[in-house]
């Protein structure tokens, strides 16, 4: 029994030390790859799953991607890029809700702002801010509603992009990054050091890798989400963790 104890507590110290890891610069994922992948860091597990397949939608309005799914002891936050034709959408409304569809009760929703980080051409940054809620079963739903310049709102798009598998232990929260097919050519890095820094870029067909534009990003605060210079990121990620 004792050694049982043991391995048990060893066990959940390597899985600490894997999990914090990966915000200071190791990660389990290829960086800037198109091949769907889902990498998750959790401590002490992870009471959550990314749902692949509700991570992008596509439309006459344009294209919405989800690149990343931060948990934070406040926040769910989920980083997007969406592309807008011809820059005709000036915004987008999110509402979040959540739901148990084994049970019959009602949907809750959830207080969600929407901000917008940059904007690289057509293609716009930014992130969902979303008020925690711990359910095991439970589905977080984003409805996403482009509106045009005009005020007009297209159809609204449905992603299922989380789910709560089980009850949430202790402390749990935590990084999923997400490399999806949607939007290949906007590729956000997976966040690095203890300040969660990252960047956005896009790589389009022809042009020189001098003429590219980034967005930088730092997210370490459990609320809000700046964006710093490049040198700034520099500073703290340095050289070896940009790719141009």
């Amino acid at each position: 029994m004792r050694l049982l104890t043991t391995w048990r507590a060893m066990l959940r110290l390597v899985v600490a030390f894997l999990c914090i890891a990966l915000p200071i610069g190791l990660s389990a994922c290829a960086p800037f790859t198109t091949s769907p992948q889902i990498c998750v860091c959790m401590f002490p597990v992870s009471a959550w799953k990314a749902q692949a397949a509700q991570t992008f939608a596509a439309g006459a309005s344009g294209a919405f991607a989800l690149k990343l799914i931060e948990i934070t002891p406040q926040q769910f936050r989920f980083d997007y890029v969406f592309k807008s034709p011809a820059q005709q959408i000036s915004s987008l409304q999110v509402a979040v809700s959540s739901s148990l569809p084994s049970h019959p009760t009602p949907v809750t929703q959830l207080a969600t702002t929407v901000q917008t980080l940059g904007q690289i051409g057509s293609y716009t940054v930014g992130v969902i801010h979303v008020a925690r809620r711990s359910q095991a079963g439970q589905i977080i739903t984003l409805a996403i509603t482009p509106v045009t310049q005009s005020g007009a709102t297209g159809p609204t798009w449905r992603l299922e992009p989380l789910k709560q598998v089980r009850q949430e232990p202790p402390r749990t929260g935590g990084i999923m990054w997400l490399s999806t097919t949607g939007l290949p050519e906007a590729q956000w890095s997976p966040p690095v050091m203890a300040q969660e820094v990252s960047y956005v870029k896009i790589i389009l067909p022809g042009q020189p890798v001098a003429d590219r534009t980034y967005v930088f990003l730092r997210s370490d605060d459990p609320v809000k989400v700046t964006v710093i210079t490049k040198a700034q990121y520099l500073a703290i990620a340095g050289s070896r963790n940009f790719t141009p």
